[in-house]
């Protein structure tokens, strides 16, 4: 009898056991598959749904041209202008593919405008960053597709390498513009001799600078950007 008692016994604290450890593996993945509040959370998908920097949510109600666009914000309605992008002006190739590109992106829909520095530019328009709710840089997209040039006025320069990394890129794989013939026979750092692009910010040296003013003056005749401000034919000498 006392042997059954002690057998009985013994069945009873493994019971006891297996269940303690049922416990405890139950609430480990309760704990794993959680993420504040309760939350259940698939972690195949945790970091793809990165929200946008802070900024004004706004609607878009007219597309301009590739670089800028009509919103309102609260019930008002401004001219808002990208911040470190240009797109092919009427008279430049490309003119009518960057607007419809850009158009395609944000035509209707709403956006996030983020702010650099300035808030508006001497024409009045809004300077922005724009976003997509779902993340979706606007500015970093036509650079990156070959619509738009970089184009760098300080103090809003918070994205200019990031933003001539993707030129450089687009440019090496000639996607958009860059596929044209005229373009490519551009120096590299010089955009466009259509019109006042550039000023010496946008060069990393002064050889650049140099290469772009030459090959622009044997196409236009002028200078076209003012790089020349001593007329001497040196430009932007205090470049490295």
């Amino acid at each position: 009898m006392r042997v059954m008692r002690n057998r009985i016994s013994y069945l009873f604290m493994f019971l006891l056991f297996l269940s303690g450890v049922s416990c405890s593996g139950s609430s480990q993945t309760s704990t794993d598959s959680t993420l504040n509040n309760g939350v259940a959370v698939d972690s195949d998908t945790v970091g793809n749904n990165v929200e946008p920097p802070d900024g004004d949510l706004a609607l878009v109600v007219d597309v301009i041209d590739g670089d800028t666009i009509d919103v309102v914000i609260n019930g008002e309605e401004y001219r808002v202008r990208y911040v470190g992008v240009d797109t092919p002006e009427r008279e430049e190739p490309f003119y009518k593919e960057a607007a419809a590109a850009n158009r395609d992106l944000v035509g209707g829909k709403e956006v996030v405008l983020v702010k650099d520095i300035s808030d508006t530019d001497q024409y009045g328009r809004l300077l922005r960053y724009i976003y997509l709710p779902d993340s979706t840089f606007v500015n970093a997209e036509l650079i990156a597709n070959g619509f738009a040039r970089t184009i760098t006025f300080p103090p809003d320069v918070a994205n200019a390498d990031y933003f001539a990394e993707l030129q450089s890129e687009a440019r090496q794989a000639q996607r958009g513009f860059w596929a044209l013939n005229e373009i490519q026979a551009m120096p590299v750092g010089c955009n466009t001799c259509a019109a006042n692009r550039h000023n010496c910010s946008d060069f990393e040296t002064q050889s650049s600078a140099q290469a772009c003013y030459e090959f622009c003056l044997g196409e236009t005749g002028e200078d076209i950007h003012k790089l020349d401000g001593g007329g001497d034919g040196v430009v932007c000498e205090s470049l490295p």
